[in-house]
């Protein structure tokens, strides 16, 4: 059933995430019906499926969380999973939108140096108050890693960069060995489906 609730990441679970052009925001939205309309009989071992919108009007980003390894699809976009998350323990703040950031990586050794480069270099008295949670997935295959990070709003992350918060993360992001920042993007929730919700009695 549809919800507006952001994706919880740290569900056990195999991520496929992939993001297409959509030429503003009819087309967007057009996207986004037609996967929906798609899925209303999921496939088993498809936990719930969320799609956000570019705040550019360019881009669809699909996030599927499949509990079955084994029914995820042999072709289509990239499979991630979660390596570590940083967030607080009693956080209830609701996001805004979502930023990424994703890399090529020269194999999993790679993936995992970036990914602890990344994490030890945040301020450790705490980010911007509106930094909410970031999520860093792993391609399974070992080729790419996926920054994933909620904040509060746009506004929000635009006075982070602004302030000069981004800017060791960003001499990681284009100074180490191996790595290649490949896109990145600003995103707002438009829609989910979940088979996890249970059906409300009638």
């Amino acid at each position: 059933m549809p919800s507006a609730t952001f994706p919880d990441l740290t569900v056990p679970a195999t991520l496929v995430i992939g993001t297409q052009y959509a030429d503003g925001l009819e087309q967007q939205q057009a996207v986004v019906k037609a996967e929906f309309g798609a899925l209303a009989s999921p496939p088993a071992g498809l936990a719930a499926v969320s799609w956000f919108l570019s705040t550019d009007g360019e881009t669809v980003l699909t996030l599927a969380q499949w509990t079955d390894d084994t029914a995820v699809p042999p072709a289509g976009p990239p499979r991630y999973r979660l390596y570590r998350s940083l967030a607080e323990e009693h956080e209830t703040r609701v996001p805004g939108c979502l930023i990424t950031a994703a890399f090529d990586v020269d194999g999993p050794e790679r993936q995992r140096a970036f990914t602890d480069a990344v994490i030890a270099a945040q301020p450790r008295e705490g980010g911007h108050p509106g930094a909410i949670s970031a999520h860093f997935l792993h391609g399974v295959d070992g080729s790419r890693v996926l920054l994933y990070t909620e904040w509060t709003s746009v506004e929000a992350h635009q006075e982070a960069a602004e302030a000069g918060d981004h800017d060791k993360g960003h001499e990681l992001f284009s100074g180490t060995p191996g790595v290649r920042l490949t896109h990145g993007g600003r995103f707002h929730l438009h829609r989910t489906l979940s088979r996890l919700t249970p059906p409300r009695a009638t």
